[in-house]
């Protein structure tokens, strides 16, 4: 089983890749794109730091 850090990379790259078409196609606005762009990296750093900190933090 891949590890949980290669697996939330792996899901936020493909929904990277997901907004960038949605973008290109003309589905989303560019200003949309950057609100979801935002909130996504904001959610990725939400879960990886309770990841680091559930393994113990600096202390671990």
């Amino acid at each position: 089983m891949p590890s949980p850090a290669a697996t939330l990379l792996i899901g936020a790259i493909a929904a990277l890749l997901a907004l960038c078409l949605a973008q290109g196609l003309g589905l989303i606005s560019p200003k949309r794109f950057a609100q979801l762009v935002g909130g996504a990296a904001g959610g990725v750093a939400l879960i990886c730091a309770g990841v680091w900190l559930a393994e113990g933090g600096a202390h671990g």
